[in-house]
């Protein structure tokens, strides 16, 4: 009795890993818009160390970076804050 390698292995497999590997494609390619939208909050070398970390470790640096590397909406308004001319008071 011959077995066909092919029959083995449902063909949803194949669907199911080709989601996946679109999935970790997607978030791969969102945190590098999304870093490359912060930066002008981060300094050049920040940008580039993560911009490596997500492209060379692709799943595990893109899901870093949504955790813990991306900067708040806090520290966006500081650093937009801090750029702009303070306000002038009336005397």
């Amino acid at each position: 009795m011959r077995i066909d390698p092919m029959t083995v292995v449902p063909a949803s497999y194949d669907a199911v890993w080709g989601f996946v590997a679109l999935a970790l494609v997607a978030i791969t390619v969102a945190a590098v818009v999304s870093e490359l939208r912060h930066s002008s909050v981060l300094s050049g070398r920040v940008l580039a160390v993560w911009l490596v970390i997500t492209i060379v470790f692709p799943p595990l640096g893109a899901i870093v970076w949504f955790l813990a590397g991306r900067p708040t909406a806090r520290r966006d308004l500081a650093a937009s804050a801090a750029q702009t001319d303070p306000p002038q008071l009336d005397r």
